[in-house]
């Protein structure tokens, strides 16, 4: 019997080890290869000494997540554009596209899961290179995440996600001497402390962090209030009496995640005398969904003011420009608003989006291109 156990155990520590070999391979990156996919570039208005809101539409692939180098790349690529047109000054605030820290979740990873085909597949082989730490984030779980699948995933790689998030945020904002609204990221009931972003167990928020010219952060996260209903199984709604005002060498401004801009609620809570700028980083998937007929609101019921008759019959971009900051903005006087959308081919996603720019009562956003794009809004 000791020798049953004996040779048993020796299996099953070959095997432990054949599976951490596996692991291990095949997760060097290859080095970044930056292909911006830049197809137009806006400037509204002219240099008037108030500064200016810089809105990047970047356009992302897997391989851009392949390390904290690839994804520091492919951000400054767009940033040295900015430059090279001679956009920056102290008083610029950059705005990135909503879930653009999201997918540091494939930090890291076996090459094969940036060239799966499908969202799945690059998830399925996450979990297998990760399994044992999935399975922790598995069991910790809280109660509230419907979707534990979706959930782990995310939770596995938190700490990870949070610290390549900040550094390279942070170093793009030092380096050009910008404030930068950094679009948002997945993580675990998340605060700001000395200057980093450490994660909790908890649920997952859906958050964006704001930079400071010199690479540090604001204190406070925004927080998404109000997650359609492909998230709300596994991110947690935040009141949306919680969205921060920050001030910003520009003035007062306020971040709505996507979904936040439909909402009145919103607005209400950041309203107050000065309000500058609202900014909403958004990400819409399923390509050229902006045309198809709007379906109506997602993970909510309709405020109170929508005209449930617009359902079924009038585009998703009508609603976007009907129901989102370009109206909505208008209840609390701020004059000026940037929606920016997060562009790209990630797996079979698909990537939709506006770039819509409010400017003192005049609305600016041109068709979607199919790759990036940028605006600079001198403000006056």
């Amino acid at each position: 019997m000791k020798k049953f156990f004996s040779i048993l155990t020796t299996v099953i520590l070959v095997l432990i080890g054949t599976y951490f070999l596996w692991s291990a391979l095949g997760r060097t990156p290859t080095p970044p290869d930056v292909k911006l996919h830049l197809d137009s570039t806006y400037v509204l208005n002219s240099d008037s000494g108030k500064g200016n809101v810089i809105g990047i539409n970047a356009y992302m692939v897997p391989d851009d997540y392949a390390s904290k180098d690839h994804f520091l790349a492919k951000l400054d690529g767009y940033m040295g554009v900015g430059k090279q047109k001679n956009w920056f000054n102290p008083k610029t605030v950059v705005i990135f596209p909503e879930y653009i820290g999201a997918w540091l979740v494939v930090e890291g990873e076996k090459k094969s899961v940036y060239s799966k085909p499908t969202i799945d597949e690059a998830l399925t082989g996450f979990v297998l290179s990760n399994f044992f730490s999935y399975i922790r984030s598995w069991f910790m779980s809280p109660d509230s995440a419907q979707d534990k699948v979706k959930h782990s995933v995310f939770a596995t790689k938190g700490e990870r996600m949070a610290s390549i998030y900040t550094r390279v945020f942070g170093e793009l904002a030092k380096k050009y001497g910008v404030t930068i609204i950094a679009g948002s990221t997945l993580l675990q009931d998340p605060e700001v402390k000395k200057n980093r972003i450490i994660p909790h167990n908890g649920s997952l928020e859906n958050i964006t962090a704001v930079f400071n010219p010199d690479g540090t952060m604001q204190p406070k996260l925004s927080r998404k209030a109000f997650p359609i209903s492909d998230e709300l199984p596994f991110i947690k709604k935040c009141p949306p009496s919680d969205l921060p005002v920050y001030d910003l060498p520009i003035g007062k401004t306020s971040v709505m995640i996507c979904a936040d801009s439909w909402y009145p609620e919103s607005y209400q809570a950041v309203k107050q005398d000065g309000l500058k700028l609202i900014a909403v980083p958004s990400y819409t998937t399923t390509d050229k969904s902006m045309g198809t007929k709007w379906v109506g609101y997602s993970g909510f019921d309709e405020p109170a003011d929508v005209d449930r008759n617009d359902i079924g019959k009038i585009t998703l971009r009508d609603a976007w420009m009907k129901y989102t900051m370009p109206e909505r903005i208008k209840s609390i006087n701020a004059p000026y608003g940037m929606t920016v959308s997060l562009r790209g081919k990630l797996w079979n996603l698909g990537t939709d989006g506006e770039l819509i720019v409010y400017d003192r009562g005049k609305v600016f956003s041109p068709a979607p291109m199919e790759g990036a794009s940028m605006v600079c809004l001198w403000l006056q």
